[in-house]
């Protein structure tokens, strides 16, 4: 879907085959990932920045460098240092002291693999300047350089907020972070779309699914 139009009772979604679909009723649950937050700092543009992991098997004999301090990050560190027959050299940055944002059962498996040794945990650090093959840190005792073949940045995501608003849907602020206005009933403010899921600040499958539910049965 690369447009919507018309008004409750008529719409028409316009699709990228050239092709247009009508509906009464629209729900969106379009989720947020597909608009990653990328790195801003030099040499954030570089081929070997990726900002999902879908295979931690998949990678052997590399210094990988993850960022981000939430459940995605964490998850993904571990991954990387699962099998020691990858032989990965696996560092975590979190430019907090602490993994607040994460659930205390990984936060737990995280200290326990620095511990061992399969992955190294660097607080109060943030990325300064990426170069192939290296990645330079501001860190709490200054700057330092480490080896790094790739980076998985998983810092969070946005709403896709330019097609969003194409649709007249209104958010609730200017911030980035913001969210669409909604109704109880998870209405936008252009009546007749809906909106669910992480795009609605629920990124849970489980509190997406049940609103889907909600709002099946109410329109």
């Amino acid at each position: 879907v690369k447009a919507i139009t018309g008004e409750k009772g008529n719409f028409t979604l316009a699709l990228t085959n050239g092709q247009t679909v009508q509906a009464e009723y629209i729900v969106l649950g379009i989720g947020t990932q597909g608009n990653p937050n990328k790195m801003r700092c030099e040499g954030g543009d570089l081929a070997h920045i990726q900002y999902q992991l879908d295979d931690p098997g998949e990678y052997v004999d590399e210094h990988i460098t993850v960022i981000g301090s939430g459940d995605a990050g964490i998850e993904n560190a571990l991954g990387l240092a699962a099998d020691p027959e990858q032989n990965n050299t696996v560092t975590i940055l979190n430019r907090s002291p602490e993994f607040a944002r994460a659930k205390q059962a990984n936060v737990d498996l995280l200290m326990e693999a620095g511990r061992s040794g399969r992955v190294n945990i660097m607080c109060e650090t943030t990325p300064l300047k990426v170069t192939p093959g290296w990645l330079y840190l501001e860190t709490r005792d200054g700057e330092q350089k480490i080896k790094c073949d790739r980076i998985i940045a998983r810092m969070g995501t946005a709403p896709p907020r330019k097609f969003v608003e194409s649709c007249g849907i209104k958010f609730s602020s200017d911030s980035p972070d913001a969210y669409p206005q909604l109704s109880p009933e998870f209405e936008t403010t252009t009546p007749g779309i809906y909106v669910i899921g992480a795009l609605a600040g629920y990124p849970l499958i489980k509190h997406c699914m049940n609103q889907g539910y909600d709002v099946v049965e109410f329109i």
